[in-house]
């Protein structure tokens, strides 16, 4: 192991969990989901919705296989997602033309309106997080994640 990240990584010698670079992204993530859930429940949604419908508005007609791509989720628990979002008429689902295995999925009326509002609820919840950064830093921080996550996903 090389010593240039030592003092990131858990030893028996000396550990402290602060130090662990991750601590700090799942810290951020879990009080982030826990907030935005929080927010959320005005609408009777939650993170996992929330991330779907947010997905199919910057991807238009993509299939659960992208949508599951895109949040990270199993394709199992994507299309139990989508179903439920269906449900709720949020989405509308349709067979592909071109390969009727593939099952494509677009925002309804209702969805559009649901994310919109999903946006104005969750921009509070961003600016709180943000505050005292400048915007700058916000794009450092998300050019060293995109980074992090590129050398992860090689």
């Amino acid at each position: 192991m090389s010593k240039k990240y030592s003092k990131f990584l858990p030893s028996a010698d000396q550990y402290d969990i602060e130090q662990f670079p991750y601590y700090w992204v799942t810290q951020v993530h879990a009080q982030y989901v826990q907030n935005v859930d929080q927010a959320l429940k005005k609408y009777g949604l939650d993170n996992s919705r929330r991330r779907i419908l947010l997905a199919l508005r910057s991807k238009a007609h993509a299939s659960v296989s992208d949508l599951s791509d895109m949040v990270v989720s199993k394709m199992s628990t994507t299309t139990k997602i989508v179903y439920r979002l269906k449900d709720e008429g949020l989405v509308e689902t349709y067979s592909c033309d071109d390969d009727a295995r593939i099952t494509r999925v677009v925002l309804t009326e209702k969805g559009n309106e649901m994310t919109n509002k999903i946006n104005d609820l969750t921009s509070v919840v961003l600016e709180q997080s943000f505050d005292g950064l400048t915007p700058l830093q916000i794009e450092k921080m998300m050019e060293s994640l995109r980074h992090i996550f590129n050398n992860l996903a090689r």
